[in-house]
């Protein structure tokens, strides 16, 4: 319990670490955001400065911002005038978690099997997925969709290469953000059972006489899981940060593009509420990750 108190106080500390920081980087990058593209008269940029309070000082300005935020207050979008950008969040945040949770099933399918492959694969077949892992680690997701997109949705005509409309367009944008990850945890995975092979616990296992299934099963998948679960948090952030690219290459309406087009745009609130809300579920997901994994091994808890 008090554990989880820590990893609570610590996460209310970085949110409030990465919002002062979001807020310094956006004041503190050049440009205006008013003035990107248009000549607007000085009487119109100075009204426009006032409206958004970016004409008071800048400790103001982040003592406003701040109570707007702890009041679930977000402000409107810059560009998109009048638009709330919680309502912005709400429209997208749905379509980036749906292509999340499908992306991490998939990772996890994929790497559970190809590690077990060359774990416990044949020793003909196990070399050639161990270097395809290896291969598949080090690929950026962009060159990735951009081949999946080439092959599979121009020559061959089976997947649409855009948007998000239909079973059908999720194929594509999953298995880019998907692979990778799935090969650094079937690398993992790999590791970890080649690891639990020489301890103790599975050589008594196999001088016992247990049955093949029930050895592999309980007495070296089971016990290397632990590695997996360390995973959930790194494989969280390797979603958030694939899904920008992702996102915006497959042009799906989601809050990556967004976040994206914000940065692009300096529509300071919207950048704010989007890192914000990014923060949180990486925040969540690294604390998951841990209680699965002191759940699966108490040792873990003395650490």
């Amino acid at each position: 319990m008090t554990r989880l108190v820590r990893r609570l106080f610590s996460s209310v500390v970085l949110l409030w670490a990465v919002f002062t920081l979001t807020f310094l980087l956006t004041r503190f990058a050049p440009g205006n955001p008013f003035a990107q593209g248009r000549h607007l008269p000085p009487d119109v940029m100075a009204n426009l400065l006032k409206v958004y309070h970016l004409d008071r000082p800048l400790w103001v300005q982040y003592a406003l911002t701040l109570r707007q935020t702890l009041a679930g207050d977000w402000g409107t979008s810059y560009k998109a005038t009048g638009i709330p950008v919680s309502e912005i969040i709400r429209q997208t945040l749905p379509v980036s978690l749906t292509l999340g949770i499908l992306a991490f099933g998939a990772s996890l399918v994929l790497g559970m099997v190809t590690g077990l492959l060359i774990g416990i694969g044949p020793r003909r077949i196990a070399p050639a997925f161990r270097y395809a892992t290896t291969l598949l680690v080090g690929l950026p997701s962009f060159l990735l969709a951009a081949v999946l997109i080439d092959l599979l949705g121009l020559r061959l005509g089976i997947f649409p290469v855009a948007l998000w409309e239909g079973w059908q367009s999720t194929v594509l944008p999953v298995l880019a953000l998907s692979i990778a990850p799935a090969g650094y945890l079937a690398r993992v995975f790999a590791a970890s059972m080649e690891e639990t092979k020489e301890s103790p616990f599975y050589r008594t296992a196999v001088a016992k006489g247990i049955t093949p299934l029930r050895r592999i099963l309980f007495h070296l998948v089971l016990p290397s899981l632990n590695a997996v679960l360390a995973l959930v948090g790194p494989l969280a952030a390797a979603f958030l940060t694939g899904s920008f690219v992702v996102e915006t290459v497959f042009a799906i309406p989601g809050m990556g593009r967004v976040f994206v087009l914000s940065v692009m745009n300096r529509d300071y609130p919207l950048i704010m509420g989007t890192t914000l809300v990014y923060t949180l579920f990486l925040t969540v997901a690294i604390i998951i990750g841990d209680l699965l994994q002191e759940s699966a091994d108490p040792r873990v808890r003395s650490l």
